[in-house]
């Protein structure tokens, strides 16, 4: 009995420090969107975060980088971006991303988009 309380303790612990981990809301370009050619890239977190401390890169589908993006905004906020440069070609692309919470943990991740010919 005492091993069932603990475990269900356990539990919920996990799952409410899971509830108040910073996640991704949406992005431009959005998850899975066909697109043509984007002329910035964005994301928006559930929290402000550490902007300083961001980077957003436009990768190939193989993960190798196209563009790393210059994002000027320094400020902790929610949402941060950065004008592209080129144009990208028509394909699939990651549009990956690298934060830091207002707590200190990392975030991560990549948003698969495809350009299409308009």
């Amino acid at each position: 009995m005492v091993k069932g309380i603990l475990a269900l303790g356990a539990a919920v612990s996990i799952a409410s420090v899971a509830m108040f981990h910073t996640e991704l809301k949406s992005s431009i370009p959005a998850k899975n969107a066909s697109v043509t050619s984007p002329a910035t890239a964005s994301v928006t977190f559930s929290e402000d975060v550490k902007v300083a401390l961001s980077s957003l890169s436009i990768l190939k589908a193989d993960s190798s980088v196209v563009e790393k993006l210059l994002i000027k905004e320094k400020a902790m906020a929610a949402t941060f971006g950065a004008p592209l440069t080129k144009p990208l070609a028509p394909g699939k692309y990651l549009l990956h991303y690298r934060t830091v919470s207002d707590d200190g943990h990392a975030v991560s991740g990549n948003v698969p988009f495809t350009v299409i010919v308009k």
